[in-house]
């Protein structure tokens, strides 16, 4: 309720500002209107008399009263052009803001070349802080992405799972640490060297407001239809494409708002294979999703991303397993365990208490959607996740 009240207002303090901003425009139309009526109305009576005292012609009566709709067609946008001045002006200071803001990472002065290859990619005792706080987001984490690996970082919100790939774009300085591409410091290479060997498909990839062509070419504008269509269909995406009226004209919408949360990160996914970067960062892709659509995005993204090195983070463990070459396990910036994922979870430690909580929640989740609540079988459900949930704390 107290949500649905603080909507109201907004959307109440919204539809005041709009009828206030139509009631300006309004009131300047109609001024604008009644001026240029009055002002050929004197001239046409001008004109008249002028007419009947010989002093003009009936032809010239025609211009003298066609003159000031023209001088008004001059000035007609001036008031649209008033009201726009306002908008950028606002909209200039959010320009400057970002454009003024100090600079996240250090360029180097004369960046090194990119080496022919980017394996290993190693961090060694990395420890990086975001501006302004007091604890390091991460502390002492070593990391090593070779040709192919498939590496999987988990842990709870806040761990530091983001700011790793942060620091892996090269939008986060290292305070402490190495990172090296290959054989060179990362802090060597200019900073779109690294992104172009290191892509990220975030939870949060923008989607224009344009076709799924056109979003997908932002990848590489020269790809083939047939190479768009493949990314689409590695994505498990091209049956749902091949469906829609205009194929890969179909417009999406702004910010992909004809797209269901699914789509839009499997159409991110399609977009970031199409760039082919050698290192992949998948950022909670599966976030803000359903439960049931999250596993089977993450099972398909997985099975899209086999054979390129591939750097998943997540909070969620299903599917994970068999999938991955390596589980680390981040808890307030540090890496607390890692290893290979079956023998993590068969041993005690916090991989295996955030396994069984993540059976606890979805056994709770789904007992919430079960028949009444007073049915044998649902409570049965409920008794056994609140005894993992004791369980696993």
């Amino acid at each position: 309720p107290a949500r649905l009240r603080a909507a109201s207002a907004a959307d109440a303090e919204l539809t005041g500002i709009a009828a206030r901003a139509s009631a300006f425009t309004a009131l300047g139309d109609g001024l604008m209107a009644l001026i240029t009526g009055l002002t050929v109305a004197g001239a046409a009576a001008c004109g008249a008399n002028a007419v009947v005292d010989g002093r003009l012609s009936g032809v010239a009566l025609a211009v003298v009263v066609l003159t000031p709709l023209a001088a008004f067609e001059a000035v007609l946008g001036l008031p649209l052009a008033v009201r726009q001045r306002q908008r950028v002006r606002r909209s200039a200071e959010r320009v400057y803001e970002v454009l003024d803001a100090p600079a996240p990472v250090r360029e180097p002065e004369r960046p090194a070349e990119a080496p022919a290859s980017p394996f290993p990619l190693r961090l060694d005792g990395l420890v990086a802080r975001h501006p302004g706080a007091a604890r390091p987001a991460l502390d002492g984490v070593d990391l090593t992405l070779d040709a192919g690996r498939r590496i999987a970082v988990v842990g709870a919100s806040g761990a530091g799972k983001t700011t790793l790939a942060h620091v892996l774009l090269r939008f986060l300085d290292v305070e402490g640490g190495t990172y090296r591409v290959g054989d060179t410091p990362a802090t060597a290479l200019d900073g779109d060297a690294v992104r172009e060997i290191v892509g990220l498909c975030a939870q949060d990839a923008h989607v224009f407001d344009s076709s799924v062509r056109e979003n997908l070419l932002l990848a590489r504008k020269d790809a083939t239809e047939a190479e768009l269509r493949a990314m689409l269909s590695r994505a498990r995406l091209l049956d749902w494409v091949d469906t829609l009226p205009h194929g890969l004209g179909t417009l999406v919408g702004e910010h992909g708002a004809r797209l269901s949360g699914g789509q839009r990160q499997r159409l991110a996914l399609a977009r970031a294979l199409l760039a082919d970067f050698p290192v992949l960062v998948l950022d909670e892709p599966a976030e803000h999703l359903d439960l049931e659509t999250a596993d089977a995005l993450t099972r398909d993204l997985l099975a899209a991303t086999e054979g390129r090195t591939t750097l998943l983070i997540t909070h969620r463990l299903a599917g994970l397993e068999g999938a991955v070459d390596e589980v680390v396990v981040l808890d307030e910036g540090r890496v607390v365990q890692r290893g290979d994922m079956t023998r993590l979870l068969s041993t005690p430690g916090p991989l295996h208490r955030m396994w069984r909580q993540e059976r606890a929640t979805d056994a709770l989740r789904g007992a919430a959607g079960e028949g009444p609540a007073g049915s044998a079988s649902a409570e049965d459900v409920r008794a056994e996740a609140r005894d993992t949930v004791v369980a696993a704390r």
